[in-house]
């Protein structure tokens, strides 16, 4: 079972590929609505950049995961498969998908910010001195958040979809499967 978590139909470089497709939209929703509440409106009350977190968890996430299922990609492709066939992916089974990638990097997150910690306190340095203020550069500090946070999920999503593919979700699952390309036929004329 641990060895399915692992094994995967695509290399880490597909993975990171479709991890890619995940995160930069990511980004720049996180960074818009930053804008839109700190530069914008000019709002300063904490915690306030957490509330695109319930549309982004019901719209976005499931949005994203149907859309990087859908693309087409050079050398394989990414199925959506049920009991009876081959089928589009709806909201209910792109939100299982989004929550499952969520949770799971979270865990790798939390482990690296572990090892992040414990090399920063090894070193002295402190994290905190890097930053600017949320106080003072609220938008600044919510964006400069995002990108480090989706650009660690760049890097730790591709670990986590070898477990993707090898889920039973609830009436479903998703598989990569390679895809030969096509060579045209050519033909020659005769002199």
């Amino acid at each position: 079972m641990l060895v399915d978590l692992i094994r995967s139909e695509l290399t880490y470089r597909e993975r990171l590929l479709l991890a890619w497709q995940l995160s930069w939209p990511a980004v720049v929703f996180d960074v818009f609505w930053s804008f839109v509440i700190h530069v914008l409106f000019d709002i300063r009350t904490s915690g306030i950049e957490l509330l695109y977190l319930i549309p982004y968890l019901l719209i976005v996430g499931p949005w994203l995961v149907r859309r990087m299922v859908r693309r087409s990609y050079d050398g394989f492709r990414l199925k959506t498969l049920y009991p009876d066939g081959e089928g589009q992916m709806g909201f209910t089974e792109s939100f299982k998908v989004m929550w499952l990638l969520s949770w799971r990097t979270s865990v790798l997150m939390l482990a690296l910010l572990l090892v992040v910690s414990f090399f920063g306190q090894f070193i002295q340095m402190d994290l905190a001195s890097l930053a600017p203020k949320s106080s003072e550069s609220p938008f600044l500090s919510q964006a400069g958040v995002s990108v480090l946070e989706n650009g660690a999920a760049l890097l730790l999503l591709p670990l986590v979809f070898p477990g993707m593919f090898a889920k039973q979700f609830q009436g479903f699952r998703v598989i990569a499967e390679r895809v030969v390309p096509h060579k045209p036929v050519v033909s020659r004329k005769r002199k």
